[in-house]
Formats: structure tokens, sequence, C-alpha cells
């Protein structure tokens, strides 16, 4: 009888799991249905260079009720950065940063890191770092550059025009 008990057990625990599961799908659609809704209603976005992307625009709004515009940070380390924010590194910043002359990708982070004017921390290297990688996958699927090795004897050269 045990076992007849233990196996009324484990099914009628497989069931609540399964209805748990339901409507975690269920609020799941509508939550989605809903920001499809929203999406559908929104208007096209700005287009200037200050509004590009989701945080920007998410951020650029009037300011909180503490003074503070946008994502604007406080405290020491917020201190510490002022002034020394990353640049904008869209359009060319990466074109830039390769020659005619085959560099690794660490080589082109460091020429990044020297064109900053200033001692970047170690999260704005990693942001550099994160932003570099997919803007060479971009540039070599434009054929705006070329490659040659893989793994870290991986190279990238101007493409050549023929």
């Amino acid at each position: 009888m045990s076992n007849l008990q233990s196996a009324k057990s484990a099914i009628k625990a497989e069931i609540a799991h399964a209805k748990e599961g339901l409507n975690f799908y269920k609020s799941r659609v509508e939550i989605l249905e809903q920001t499809l809704s929203q999406l559908d209603s929104v208007g096209a976005p700005e287009t200037t260079p200050a509004s590009r992307g989701r945080k920007a625009r998410k951020h650029a709004q009037a300011p909180a009720s503490n003074g503070r515009t946008g994502r604007q940070r406080r405290g020491r380390k917020a201190q510490a950065e002022a002034g020394q924010e990353l640049p904008f590194t869209g359009g060319d910043y990466w074109f830039n940063l390769i020659g005619d002359e085959p560099r690794s990708a660490a080589e082109i982070l460091k020429a990044a890191v020297d064109s900053l004017g200033f001692e970047p921390s170690k999260e704005q290297v990693q942001k550099l770092r994160q932003r570099l990688t997919p803007a060479l996958q971009g540039l070599l699927e434009t054929k705006r550059i070329q490659d040659s090795g893989a793994g870290r004897e991986r190279r990238y050269f101007l493409a050549q025009e023929s």
C-alpha cells in the first residue's frame, strides 16, 4: 500500500508543478502580448546621436525630484570619474584604429585606451573590450576590414580595394 501512496503523491506533485508552469506561461504570454501592443503604438524614435539606443532614450528625461537627470551617478566614484567618460564608439571609431599593418584585438584595444586622453578605470576598459568584439565583427561582415589567423593569433587590417 505504501508504494501506491507514494505514487499518488508523486503524481499530485507533478500535477501541481505542471499547473504552476501553465500559470507562468499564461502570464508570460499576456506580458509579451501587452509589450507587443505597446510597441505597435510607439511612433518612430528620434535619430539624433544623443537619443540612440534604449538606455539613452530611457534616461533622457526631465530631472528627477532629486535634481539629477538620467543616469547621473553619486558618490566618490562619480566624482573621480567626472569629465572622464568613454567616447561614442559608433561610426568609424574602431575603423580608424585599424591600419594597413595587421593588429590583434588586444593591440586595437590598447590603441583605443591610449587615444582616450585619460587613465580609464578597469570597468571602462572592460566596457571598451565589450564594444570592440561586435564592432570588429560588423566591420568584417561589411568587408571594410579583413582578418587572418584564428584565436589569439587573429589579426585585423584594412581591406584591400580591388
